[in-house]
C-alpha cells in the first residue's frame, strides 16, 4: 500500500488514528493524504446571521482549516522526517461521503484509516457515524481504530468469515500486505449461527486458495453468537488487528449488532480492517 487516507476533524480521536497510522507504516513508502471536510449544516444560526454572504463563510472557515491542516503537515513531516512518507493536506466544503469517494478516485487510495470513536446509537457507539457511512459506501479498504487505542507491533491477525460465502481474491489483497510486511501470524475464524450446520474439524478449499502463501491457524465455530466468538478469539489469541469483508451486510449486521446482549458485551478491543469486493 502507498496512497493513505487519513480523515480528520482534528479531534483526540482522530489524531490517535493518525499517530497509529504513522507506527503501524513505519518503514514503508507511503503518501499520506490528510482530508478535512466541511459542510453548511454544521455551522449555526448565529454564523449565518451575522456572517456576509454564504461565500465568505466559506472563504473563513477554509482558511481556518487549511491552516491547520497545513500546521499538521508541517508537523508530521518534521517529526517523521527519518521515515518515507509525504505528506498532502487537503480540504473540501462538501458532503462527507462525496469528499470520501472523491479523494479515494482521485488520489487512488489504497487504504482509508480512520478513529472509530462513539456516538450515540449502538451501532454509533462502535465505529462512528461518519466511519459507520466509509465502512458501508465506500469501495475502499478501510482500517478503523478504536478511540484510545495504542498502537503494537502488529503480532497476531484474525480473519473472521461465514462459510467461504464473502471471499474475494482481489479484496483481500490489502489484508495480505499487511501480514506480508508485519510478519505476523494468522488466525482464520470461520463462523456459523445456524445450530443444525456441523462444526468442521478442516478448513475448506476456499480458504485455502485464498492465503496460498501465508500459514494460518484454522477455527471453526457454530451456535455461538458472532461477536462473543470474535471477543473470546481476539483476547486469547493476543489478537493485534482483526479483517472481515463486509459485502454480505446481514454477515456484518449480524457479526457486530446481532443482539442487545452482543451490543452490550462487545467493545472495539483492535483495529478492524473491513474489505471489500
Amino acid at each position: 500500500m502507498k496512497n493513505i487516507l487519513l480523515p480528520t476533524d482534528f479531534s483526540e480521536n482522530s489524531m490517535n488514528a493518525i499517530d497509529y497510522a504513522m507506527r503501524f507504516f513505519e518503514n514503508w513508502e507511503c503518501n499520506f493524504y490528510i482530508l478535512n471536510v466541511q459542510k453548511i449544516s454544521e455551522y449555526t444560526t448565529d454564523d449565518l446571521m451575522t456572517a456576509a454572504p454564504t461565500e465568505t463563510i466559506y472563504q473563513s472557515i477554509a482558511v481556518d482549516n487549511k491552516k491547520l491542516i497545513d500546521q499538521l503537515v508541517k508537523k508530521l513531516s518534521k517529526k517523521f522526517k527519518s521515515q518515507a512518507y509525504t505528506f498532502h493536506g487537503l480540504f473540501d466544503y462538501d458532503d462527507f461521503l462525496d469528499s470520501i469517494k472523491q479523494a479515494v478516485q482521485f488520489h487512488k487510495i489504497d487504504l482509508i484509516l480512520v478513529g472509530s470513536n462513539g456516538a450515540t446509537s449502538a451501532k454509533e457507539q462502535l465505529f462512528g457515524s461518519n466511519t459507520l457511512q466509509i465502512i458501508r459506501n465506500i469501495n475502499c479498504p478501510t482500517l478503523t481504530i478504536p478511540d484510545h487505542y495504542t498502537f503494537s507491533n502488529i503480532k497476531s491477525t484474525l480473519f473472521s468469515t461465514q462459510k467461504c460465502e464473502d471471499f474475494s481474491f482481489q479484496g483481500i489483497n490489502a489484508f495480505k500486505e499487511i501480514l506480508t510486511i508485519h510478519q505476523c501470524e494468522l488466525n482464520v475464524l470461520e463462523l456459523d449461527d445456524n445450530a443444525s450446520y456441523k462444526s468442521r474439524r478442516e478448513d475448506s478449499s476456499c480458504l485455502k486458495k485464498l492465503f496460498p502463501e501465508h500459514p494460518y491457524t484454522y477455527y471453526s465455530l457454530n451456535t455461538i453468537p458472532g461477536l462473543i466468538a470474535v471477543n473470546t478469539a481476539t483476547q486469547l489469541l493476543k489478537v493485534d488487528l482483526h479483517a472481515v469483508f463486509v459485502e454480505k451486510e446481514n454477515f456484518l449486521e449480524r457479526l457486530f449488532f446481532g443482539s442487545e446482549n452482543s451490543k452490550i458485551l462487545y467493545q472495539t478491543l483492535v483495529p478492524l480492517l473491513f474489505l471489500h469486493k
